[in-house]
């Protein structure tokens, strides 16, 4: 009998291991690009989109290799064929989402999106010269903006909340406000990041990234917030992606390891969905383990069993339950 938990626990191992390895030689490629761009005196030119390609170019390939070798690895680990592998990679890589792109699609979606996003937002600090505040601010607010779209609104509190933190910012560098006013109005905003509720997706981090900045730029006035906000955007977000892609479809390597085993199982009776102890925030996870087939509760048919986590860095597992 297979412990799928040990497989999983092996599988997650092997996962921060080879992001820990990669993040390492990361943050020798992102020292590179901050040299050449200071070299270019911050000009975006052919030399730089060329850095910058690259290095997108071998995020989406250690995404690629690292889920490709994981199949094979766990497939061998529980005593299934190469056919099997050839079987479940064609799953992970071809599986067609909600918005029509398979997994293949939306890495190059993304990729491309991310080389066009980064060139807009820098060409536009850097041509307008603004303060250094405006600068960090400007990225800062732009990817609030795409995690608005895609994972958690902001609220108006908070809308609110970062225009008086931005503008106070301004009125500091211009030297319109005190220092002791300045400090009061951090403080205001360090409060409210405190009460905060964390989600899985970011937001608290990215509140507390933008108060780092800001201050940053307001204690500095300089260019080097440009090179904390290319930083924000090539660096810190980009190793966000590849950590949120890659725990996701690790988690759907499981997922599907699980249900293609026993699909073909006479004696199986569904899958039982059960919420992770790191599940902490109720979402639509909460609505699968206790759903009611008639077969017991959050236990699936087998012909309706999610084929999908229905989140990013879902940690609920299923099991087989038998006749």
């Amino acid at each position: 009998m297979i412990n799928w938990l040990l497989i999983r626990k092996w599988l997650f191992q092997q996962l921060e291991a080879s992001i820990t390895s990669f993040e390492s030689s990361y943050q020798e490629v992102f020292i590179e690009l901050m040299e050449l761009l200071k070299a270019k005196n911050y000009k975006v030119d052919d030399t730089v989109k060329q850095k910058v390609r690259e290095i997108l170019d071998e995020n989406e390939k250690f995404i690629r290799t690292f889920l490709e070798g994981s199949i094979i690895q766990t497939t061998i680990k529980v005593g299934k064929s190469s056919k099997f592998a050839d079987k479940l990679k064609e799953e992970i890589f071809n599986y067609k989402y909600p918005d029509g792109l398979t997994l293949s699609e939306r890495l190059w979606k993304n990729k491309k999106e991310a080389e066009k996003e980064f060139f807009k937002v820098l060409k536009k600090q850097l041509k307008l010269r603004q303060s250094a505040m405006k600068t960090a601010y400007e990225i800062q607010k732009h990817m609030e903006r795409k995690a608005g779209k895609k994972f958690a609104k902001l609220t108006k509190e908070e809308i609110k909340l970062i225009e008086k933190l931005r503008n106070s910012a301004k009125a500091m560098i211009k030297g319109k406000i005190s220092k002791e006013k300045w400090k009061k109005i951090l403080k205001q905003y360090q409060n409210y990041i405190k009460k905060r509720k964390e989600s899985p997706y970011g937001v608290k981090n990215a509140h507390e990234q933008l108060l780092k900045n800001l201050t940053k730029a307001v204690d500095e006035a300089s260019l080097q917030a440009v090179d904390e906000a290319v930083k924000w955007y090539m660096y810190d977000k980009q190793l966000y992606n590849i950590r949120r892609i890659t725990r996701t479809e690790t988690s759907n390597i499981y997922h599907q390891m699980v249900i293609q085993s026993y699909k073909d199982n006479e004696f199986l009776k569904g899958y039982k969905w059960k919420l992770s102890p790191a599940h902490k925030i109720k979402d639509i996870c909460d609505e699968y383990a206790n759903v009611d087939f008639g077969l017991g509760k959050g236990v699936w048919p087998k012909d309706k069993v999610p084929q999908r986590k229905p989140h990013p860095h879902c940690t609920c597992i299923i099991e087989p339950v038998f006749k």
